[in-house]
C-alpha cells in the first residue's frame, strides 16, 4: 500500500541508545575522519603530495601517525571483536570449527609476508581491499539496526538504496587512481596499479553507478520526509558515509587518508561492541569478559575500552617475534625494497586484523545486537548515554 501524506501518528526516531549518544558516538563522529591528516600535516608531512620517501619529514610523520591510530583506536577496535566471539561462552558453544577456523588466518598472513617481495605486496594489496569492504559493512550493519529498530516494512528498493549507495561510495576515485596506476600506500605500488591500469571505463561506470544511488537517496529522502516517515538517524548516517568515503580517495597521502575512515570506523565500532556486550549481559545475567560488567555512563566505557587497550601487546609480541624469526627480510644485500621497514608491523597487526575481519563476518549479520529490545527476544532497558 502506497503511503500519501503525514502518518496519523508521529514517527519515533529509532535511536538505538539515545538522540545524544547516537549522535555523538556514531554519526558525528564522522569529524574524526579529519584527524589523522591534520596530525600529519602538522607533523611535517606534505598535504599534496604521497609520503613514499624514506628518511624524509612526510614519510617519518606517516608513520607516527600510523602509529597513533593503532595505538589509540584501530587495535583497541581489532581486539575488542574478541569480547564477543572468543570470549563469549555462547558462541564458543556455537561455532567452535568456525573459531579452530581462525587460526589458519595468521599462518597465511606469515606465509605471503615471508615467501617473497611479491607475496607481500599481494598481502598488501588483499589488506587493503579487504580494509575498505570491512568498513562499508559495518555501516551496512548499523544501517539495518536503524531500519529494524524502526519497526517499519523495509521494501527491496529501500534496502537495493541502502546498500547501493555504501558500497559504491569509496571506489569512484579510488578506481581512477588505479586506473591512472596511483593507488600507492606509503611506498609500497599496490598490484591493482598493474592490474587494473589503462581501464579508464571501470572508473566512469563506478561514478555513474554511485550518482544513480546517491540520486536515489536524495528522491527517497525526500518523499519520506514529505510523509513524516524520515529516519533521521539512518539518513544522517548514509548522508555522513557518502560524503567521506567518496572524497577520502582524492588525497594525495592514501595511507593517511583511509586511516582518517580507519579512526572513525574504529571509534564507532568500539562504541557498538560495548553497547553489543551490555546489552547482553542484560539479558544473560553474567558479565561476558574478564573485565567484568559493561555498565552504563562514563565509568563503564572506560573500564571496557581499557580491557581492549589491555590487549595490545599481543601484537607487539608478534612484531617483535617477526623481527627475531626472519631478520633482514625484503633486503637482498642490505637494499631494502620498498616498504620492507613495515613488513614486521604488517605481520605482527594483519595476523590479528584478518581475524578480527572474520568474526565480524558473522557479527555483521547480526543487527538485533545492538537493538535493545531486539536482544535475545525480549524487551530489555536501553543503556543510559555514556
Amino acid at each position: 500500500m502506497t503511503v500519501t501524506g503525514r502518518p496519523s501518528q508521529q514517527f519515533a526516531q529509532p535511536w538505538l541508545v539515545s538522540r545524544n549518544w547516537d549522535l555523538t558516538f556514531l554519526i558525528f563522529s564522522c569529524v574524526l575522519f579529519t584527524t589523522p591528516y591534520l596530525v600529519y600535516v602538522l607533523l611535517g608531512g606534505d598535504p599534496f603530495a604521497r609520503a613514499d620517501q624514506p628518511g624524509t619529514a612526510a614519510y617519518q610523520a606517516r608513520v607516527v601517525v600510523n602509529l597513533l591510530v593503532a595505538v589509540l583506536v584501530g587495535g583497541p577496535h581489532m581486539y575488542a571483536t574478541f569480547t564477543r566471539t572468543v570470549l563469549d561462552p555462547d558462541f564458543r558453544q556455537k561455532r567452535p570449527a568456525f573459531l579452530l577456523s581462525s587460526l589458519l588466518i595468521p599462518l597465511m598472513v606469515i606465509v605471503l609476508a615471508t615467501s617473497s617481495y611479491e607475496s607481500y605486496v599481494w598481502l598488501l594489496t588483499l589488506f587493503f581491499g579487504l580494509a575498505s569492504l570491512h568498513a562499508l559493512q559495518q555501516i551496512v550493519w548499523l544501517v539495518d539496526a536503524y531500519t529494524l529498530k524502526a519497526r517499519g516494512a523495509v521494501t527491496l528498493r529501500d534496502r537495493l538504496v541502502d546498500y547501493g549507495l555504501v558500497f559504491t561510495s569509496l571506489y569512484p576515485l579510488a578506481l581512477a587512481k588505479m586506473v591512472n596506476g596511483q593507488f600507492w600506500i606509503g611506498p609500497v605500488n599496490l598490484k591493482v596499479n598493474d592490474i587494473l591500469y589503462g581501464q579508464y571505463w571501470l572508473a566512469y561506470l563506478a561514478g555513474v553507478v554511485f550518482a544513480a544511488f546517491f540520486a536515489a537517496f536524495v528522491v527517497r529522502t525526500a518523499r519520506e520526509y514529505r510523509e513524516g516517515v524520515l529516519n533521521v538517524p539512518k539518513t544522517l548516517l548514509l548522508l555522513a558515509t557518502a560524503v567521506i568515503m567518496f572524497f577520502a580517495p582524492a588525497l594525495p597521502n592514501l595511507d593517511t587518508a583511509f586511516q582518517g575512515i580507519n579512526v572513525w570506523h574504529s571509534f564507532q565500532y568500539l562504541a557498538l561492541t560495548w553497547l553489543a556486550n551490555r546489552l547482553r549481559e542484560e539479558v544473560t545475567g553474567r558479565p561476558t569478559s574478564p573485565f567484568g560488567p559493561v555498565s552504563a555512563g562514563p565509568a563503564g566505557w572506560v573500564r571496557f575500552y581499557l580491557f581492549c587497550l589491555a590487549m595490545l601487546p599481543v601484537s607487539g609480541l608478534l612484531v617483535v617475534a617477526a623481527g627475531w624469526l626472519w631478520p633482514g627480510l625484503h633486503c637482498p644485500g642490505g637494499q631494502c625494497l620498498p616498504g620492507a621497514d613495515e613488513v614486521y608491523t604488517y605481520i605482527g597487526i594483519l595476523s590479528v586484523l584478518l581475524v578480527h575481519y572474520f568474526h565480524d563476518g558473522i557479527l555483521f549479520t547480526e543487527p538485533q545486537a545492538v537493538i535493545p529490545e531486539r536482544v535475545g527476544g525480549g524487551p530489555s532497558a536501553a543503556p543510559e548515554a555514556a
